[in-house]
């Protein structure tokens, strides 16, 4: 039963329960509105009292209480109109009159508080005039019940409804009775009474009204019911209520064994059928399965194939309808081609699937449900190189990094045998690398973190041509040899790291000063010998170069020299330098002449006989070749004292000569202190930046270049952002980036952030999209390739296991019949359609043919085909076997050729034995073939019947009704 049918039932118990005998289902439902109303308006009333009386908000205490009241009493006013006995066109009006008081209860309910008197525009009048008219159409009809009612009186009881039955006496015994009563069901039957029970109902009311309507339809119809009496098998042909023509098979004692499958429009269709069934029928043969067959069955007209096996067991049916037989039959025998060669598809995990598209081949990841989750962004030109590419990508997979695009980012990565770095901003877009000098591994990793500390803090410096930069180190930091005062080569990086940052000693001494005379391509032209307390003293000392250097004359010796020069006290001494600027010798004592000084170093020259004499006067600059071969210059005060040398040596002293040159060319450059790191701008073609810490160390370039400087520096407030804020990932062949588009999605890069796949899924949270990553990754090197040449096997087992024949599209083409409760099960049935598919036949129909089909229930019934592979008829009686199935099956070809043919098209009685075949009985049916009543009892003879059945046509056309419980 259904729910509303049992809502409809349950009403009218509590009514006939709490109230009385409903005279009509308007009466229940009316009065159970009324109630409604009644407790939705007394919510409204005590919600506004009790809220008035606390602390509720006024205005929407007043709205909520205003709209259930006024609702209730509109519900209750048409509860009283259901209940009086108005006609239809009172009942009309009251419906209209209930929408137009709701309505009028919603436009309240928007119109208060905001626009309600004072407040807002007033839609007061108008509220209270809409529902003042529904209502007044409500109140109306009720008032005018007298007018509307089609009775006397407002409450006159209907004839013949009394509480008690009248006595029966004297001839009033010669009339019928129908006896109302209910059954176990709580629902009411009846029975025609004429001295005893006669005939009864064969269907039950849900309600008293439903029982007395079924009665007056059997009163207005009986009298004219013909006769027909069964005495042998017949088809009954009949028009139904929608005007199509059916029959159905029924035996002797008025049970149906059959029916027509098909609905005809003309009387002449289900005749032709009859005579179909009886012609062939008799002799129509069962059809047997050897092995596997192919059967056809038409469906809403469409034809569809199932494979089944020898105990007509389905294991595969097509899953989509073809027009015509023939094209069903053509795609069975296509399916048993192409199942025998089909992959099984048996992705535990993830999948990579290769795609053969218009432009060329292609790869995606599939999930273990055949869903796509990514595809790939290239297109190869043949299979082998997709494949190639996939087994590359998989085992890269499960190291690989997950990146969250919008968030900044240091990717550190190997290019050859090299390692860089890159910072990506929040726009995707590679805002500073790595300089190429840098190429170790961890060189990399501190350089990023240099950056990202000092980032914020460092100053925007543009160099013109040279600067003198002063700058700090540490004590710690100075790593040159204490042993070796040979410069560095250029091709050697002078390289002292502070941290990138504004240096903080603990020692109170303070860290040591040095400065050092830089071009704009960074280039050291020259730098201090010596370390300085303070900034102000090496400042104090690029002074003195640039005094001394624009006074000095050049010297030049390619071995050692002996130099007499004037010391700071005013005396006069002599040492022996080589090459390299090197002591060897020095006079021990000083002399109070230049002469005296001169004699003493003649002693010593005759044992350095090839030693040249250099007489300083003033500072000079000195060339000088080292036991490599390689020139340099240094410049000397005219005390001996080095001032500044050459930062590098050079292959010729041509070279040396030019860098010399560079010093003197620049000496009145700016002086600048670096005491933290400075972002320098420069221009070549367009405008670009470095990150150059105090040590001189560049840590970072920029990422891309600016058309002007201007641009340059408004970028660079971003990337110090972006820098200060980036984490360090490791990218690999692969990295994983979630990234954000309207939902969340992921997407595989190559370590030139070139886009390697884009997965297809879309994620509610970040956080889903994570974890769908996390899991690729964690089965990706597991994965199987594979690619579908023509069609796949597809398991399911979100539902029980089954199975699909897929194409390269996913167009299903075949699937299995039911699911089985293990993959196991399921594997077992591919495989039996993969031996018996191919060795399956057509199941070949004669003219007619039986076949014994079973249900959902495993349930067995027989239908009979033609040869076109159609059902004609199929049989009412359901079996536990095969074996009952086939033997109701001879049983009905006895009927089908003794069947008489029987005509309904009016209501009539039937006459026939009981299923025992021990008396007679008889039922009245309609002109739809639906029995409306039948008899109580089983008569010994045809004739009593016949009697039991004149006497219930004779006298129930006016037989009274009664009631009992």
């Amino acid at each position: 039963m259904s729910s509303t049918t049992e809502i409809h039932q349950k009403l009218f118990r509590l009514y006939e329960h709490y109230v009385g005998e409903p005279d009509s289902s308007k009466d229940v439902y009316g009065y159970w509105i009324f109630i409604a109303g009644y407790l939705l308006g007394s919510a409204g009333i005590f919600a506004f009292v009790v809220g008035y009386a606390g602390s509720a908000d006024s205005y929407t205490l007043i709205r909520i209480s205003g709209v259930t009241a006024a609702a209730g009493l509109a519900l209750c006013l048409f509860g009283i109109v259901l209940m009086l006995p108005v006609r239809r066109i009172g009942i009309y009006a009251s419906v209209l009159g209930l929408l137009i008081a709701l309505g009028g209860v919603v436009f309240f309910g928007w119109a208060y508080p905001y626009n309600w008197r004072e407040l807002g525009t007033d839609y007061s009048v108008q509220v209270i005039s809409v529902y003042a008219l529904g209502i007044g159409l409500i109140a109306g009809v009720t008032a005018l019940v007298p007018i509307l009612t089609g009775q006397k009186g407002m409450f006159v009881e209907e004839e013949g409804a009394t509480d008690d039955p009248d006595i029966l006496t004297g001839d009033a015994m010669e009339g019928a009775q129908f006896a109302v009563f209910r059954d176990e069901n709580g629902d009411w039957e009846w029975n025609v009474l004429h001295l005893e029970a006669l005939a009864t109902s064969n269907e039950s009311a849900v309600t008293r009204p439903d029982a007395t309507e079924g009665i007056e339809r059997v009163q207005s119809q009986i009298s004219s019911a013909g006769l027909m009496e069964l005495t042998t098998s017949a088809f009954r042909l009949f028009e139904d209520r929608d005007g199509t023509w059916q029959w159905t098979l029924a035996r002797d004692d008025g049970s149906v064994v059959g029916s027509s499958t098909g609905e005809f429009d003309q009387r002449d269709g289900a005749e032709n059928s009859v005579s179909f069934l009886k012609d062939r029928g008799p002799d129509a043969d069962v059809i047997e399965i050897e092995g596997a067959a192919f059967t056809y069955e038409e469906k809403r007209d469409q034809w569809f194939w199932q494979l089944v096996d020898d105990e007509r067991n389905p294991l595969a049916s097509s899953d989509s309808g073809f027009r015509t037989q023939e094209r069903a039959e053509e795609a069975a025998q296509t399916f048993a081609e192409r199942f025998d060669r089909a992959r099984l598809l048996d992705i535990k995990h993830v999948g990579v699937e290769l795609v053969e598209r218009p432009g060329g081949w292609t790869w995606r990841f599939v999930d273990d449900a055949d869903d796509v989750v990514a595809s790939a962004s290239d297109t190869f030109d043949s299979r082998r190189d997709a494949e190639a590419a996939a087994e590359a990508l998989l085992p890269a997979l499960e190291s690989a990094s997950v990146t969250v695009a919008g968030e900044p980012t240091y990717e550190l990565y190997e290019s050859g045998s090299d390692w860089r770095w890159r910072l990506v901003d929040e726009t995707e877009h590679v805002v500073a690398r790595s300089p190429p000098e840098i190429s170790e591994e961890a060189d990399v990793e501190s350089a990023a973190d240099r950056f990202s500390n000092g980032a914020l803090e460092a100053d925007i410096v543009e160099i013109d041509e040279a600067e003198y930069e002063v700058y700090p180190t540490a004590t710690a930091s100075t790593t040159a040899d204490s042993d070796d005062d040979l410069p560095a080569t250029v091709d050697d990086a002078v390289a002292q790291t502070d941290g990138g940052t504004t240096l903080e000693y603990d020692d109170q001494t303070g860290p040591d000063w040095h400065w050092r005379l830089v071009t704009d391509g960074r280039e050291i032209v020259a730098g201090s010998t010596e370390p300085h307390p303070n900034a102000e003293t090496a400042s104090e000392a690029i002074q003195r170069v640039r005094e001394q250097a624009s006074e000095a004359d050049l010297i030049e010796f390619e071995h050692a020299a002996f130099q007499v020069y004037e010391a700071d006290s005013g005396e006069w001494r002599w040492r022996l330098i080589d090459e390299d600027g090197n002591v060897l010798a020095d006079s021990g004592q000083e002399h109070t002449s230049r002469g005296e000084a001169a004699e003493a170093m003649m002693t010593l020259k005759e044992q350095a006989p090839d030693a040249e004499l250099l007489e300083i006067e003033t500072a000079a600059f000195e060339l000088f070749v080292n036991e490599d071969d390689e020139w340099g210059w240094r410049l000397i005060d005219e005390a001996g004292k080095l001032v500044a040398e050459d930062p590098a040596t050079h292959p010729t002293r041509g070279a040396a000569r030019q860098a010399m040159n560079r010093l003197l060319e620049h000496l009145d450059s700016d002086i600048r202190t670096m005491d933290k790191a400075i972002f320098q701008t420069y221009a070549a073609e367009d405008w670009q930046w470095r990150f150059v810490l105090p040590s001189g160390e560049t840590v970072a370039e920029a990422g891309e270049a600016h058309p002007t400087r201007d641009e340059l520096v408004d970028e660079l407030d971003d990337i110090r952002h972006s820098a200060a804020a980036a984490h360090q990932h490791t990218i690999g062949d692969v990295a994983v980036q979630l990234y954000d588009s309207g939902g969340w999605h992921w997407r595989l890069l190559d370590r030139d952030r070139e886009e390697v796949a884009d997965s297809t899924v879309s994620y509610d949270m970040r956080d889903e999209a994570m974890a769908g990553a996390e899991s690729l990754k964690a089965h990706a090197v597991d994965a199987p390739i594979f690619a579908i040449e023509d069609v796949a096997i597809r398991l399911d087992g979100s539902d029980g296991w089954t199975w699909e024949l897929i194409d390269r599209e996913r167009e299903v083409s075949a699937s299995a019949v039911g699911a089985v409760s293990t993959k196991a099960a399921a594997m077992g049935i591919i495989e039996d359609v993969r031996q018996l598919a191919p060795m399956a036949g057509r199941v070949d129909f004669d003219v007619a043919s039986f076949e014994l089909v079973a249900d959902e229930d495993e349930r067995w019934q027989w239908r009979l085909i033609d040869e076109d592979g159609r059902t004609i008829a199929t049989g009412s009686e359901s079996h536990d076997s095969t074996e009952a199935a086939r033997a109701a099956l001879e049983n009905v070809r006895e009927l089908i050729e003794e069947a008489s043919i029987l005509e309904i098209d009016s209501v009539s009685f039937e006459l026939h034995t009981d299923e025992e075949g021990e008396g007679w009985v008889w039922r009245l049916v309609d002109e739809y073939g639906s029995t409306m009543a039948e008899s109580t009892q089983t008569y010994e003879n045809r004739t009593d019947a016949r009697e039991a059945m004149n006497d219930v046509k004779a006298h129930a056309p006016d037989g009274w009704i009664t009631f009992t419980e």
